[in-house]
């Protein structure tokens, strides 16, 4: 009786833990691919982080991890949190020309909700953003007593893939 108390209490914990292996698992990949952690924080459900690059295409990389279905029913419709990324590329010079251009693309993309896959792009006068939100089942990456890291990194590639090539659009 004890052991299943137990094991009912460490299922729970590993529940409302995911997320949490979720963000060390995406530090652990963006310091494999030269991305440093330069700011985090965390609240009960949600964790925001920013890493830096250097020597890559892009910036900066603003990550959102929130956390929406906890408890039991996760066990019944998955570990679902949403996953907004933002990438942001560095612009050293504008040119009028390209102000122009920016206004154009900023007004395409007022009314643009960038979800599930969709990206929104967004200018300040020295860099460009992109920006998407996905809405995933962390049991899909996370299991009891291991993370297939091969398919979180796959999906992060594909993610940040598909904002670098936005960004290389504009």
């Amino acid at each position: 009786m004890f052991n299943i108390l137990r094991e009912i209490k460490h299922s729970k914990e590993l529940i409302s833990a995911k997320d949490e292996i979720f963000v060390g698992e995406l530090i652990r990949y963006m310091y494999k691919n030269g991305g440093y952690l330069i700011n985090i924080s965390s609240l009960e459900h949600s964790h925001n982080l920013t890493f830096k690059f250097k020597n890559s295409k892009i910036y900066k990389l603003n990550v959102s991890v929130e956390r929406k279905v906890d408890g039991l029913a996760s066990k019944l419709i998955g570990s679902q949190t949403l996953l907004t990324l933002e990438v942001i590329k560095k612009k050293e010079l504008v040119e009028p020309e390209e102000v122009i251009k920016m206004i154009g693309t900023d007004l395409k993309n007022m009314l643009k909700v960038p979800l599930f896959g969709q990206v929104k792009i967004d200018h300040d006068l020295n860099y460009i953003k992109a920006r998407t939100t996905y809405i995933i089942d962390l049991n899909k990456f996370i299991h009891e007593k291991e993370v297939n890291k091969e398919e979180l990194e796959k999906e992060i590639e594909k993610i940040i893939g598909t904002l670098i090539e936005s960004l290389e659009e504009v």
